[in-house]
């Protein structure tokens, strides 16, 4: 049995779809499903070589800024890591292609892969990339969607948001990209997929629209997926961990972002593809002609059609 959550996900964003008023904002989560590798494996190489374990890391910006320090600010061997992981072509995923098969015309992402370009042009679509301030500024012809890479673009790797001296410049330098970053968030309903909210730069947005907005907050959704119990865990460290993811989801309500817990990733699927069945739906145009009507008068014919 469907859960209210995802009864009120189904019926709010059918409505914000056919007004055109859905923005997909999509985190390194929804690019894994596509074969490419998350924060900690690009970066695994790089902590390697400074004698640190990754996976003992929490601070994964930090991290990389500790391979420029130790560099004298020299990132090419960042840039190179990023370029190996993303520049290879990938399948896009079933999300992919269904939330670009919708009528959405504005995707955030803080990846720096292609696969929603690719995705969207397989569906049909033009989109106007955006990941500096100076894009901004120019639109690309008969564009059916705009798609704004926050951190980057693996075609432009020097640039990408990697290091915390990266994050702490951005909101100067890219102030009027978080500034349409705020308008979004402001006057459309977002689905957050794949996005763990950990990134500063988002946050600084979120907080802002909250504090300008305070109860008046537009709703937006998100998917988590619940914790599971890992091999050999304590069952009370289990236990502390859903209890602080718990305790995010609460934070979350802050934002007037509802979360929506699954248990495993396919249920997403599951989900958006009742979304775009329930969507089409409602443009369903059946039509036909006839000259004769056999037992069926013409009166009764045409009352069943209507």
């Amino acid at each position: 049995m469907m859960d209210l959550r995802k009864k009120a996900f189904l019926r709010d964003l059918e409505k914000e779809l056919a007004e055109e008023n859905v923005a997909v904002f999509a985190g390194a989560g929804m690019s894994a499903g596509s074969g490419f590798v998350n924060w900690a494996e690009l970066l695994r190489p790089i902590a390697e070589e400074l004698g640190l374990d990754v996976d003992k890391e929490n601070d994964l910006v930090a991290l990389a800024q500790y391979h420029c320090n130790d560099n004298a600010n020299n990132r090419s061997q960042l840039n190179q890591r990023l370029i190996d992981e993303f520049s290879r072509k990938s399948i896009e995923t079933e999300n992919h292609r269904i939330l670009c098969r919708l009528p959405i015309r504005t995707y955030w992402t803080t990846n720096y892969d292609k696969i929603i370009e690719n995705a969207l042009e397989k569906s049909g679509k033009v989109s106007d990339v955006k990941h500096t301030n100076d894009h901004l500024s120019t639109t690309k012809p008969k564009r059916d969607a705009v798609v704004y890479k926050m951190h980057g673009d693996v075609e432009h790797a020097s640039q990408a948001v990697l290091t915390k001296d990266d994050y702490e410049r951005y909101h100067v330098k890219m102030d009027q990209y978080l500034a349409n970053l705020k308008s979004d968030l402001i006057s459309k309903t977002f689905i957050f997929i794949g996005f763990s909210f950990t990134d500063p730069n988002l946050d600084y947005i979120l907080s802002r629209v909250r504090v300008a907005y305070e109860n008046n907050q537009r709703r937006h959704y998100c998917f988590i997926r619940n914790v599971k119990k890992d091999k050999n865990e304590e069952e009370a460290d289990f236990e502390y961990r859903k209890r602080k993811q718990l305790f995010f989801i609460k934070d979350l309500e802050r934002f007037n972002i509802k979360t929506i817990l699954v248990d495993e990733y396919e249920e997403i699927t599951d989900l958006l593809i009742k979304l775009e069945i329930k969507y089409k739906s409602r443009t369903i145009f059946i039509s036909g002609a006839a000259c004769e009507y056999g037992d069926l008068e013409e009166k009764r014919s045409i009352k069943v059609c209507l």
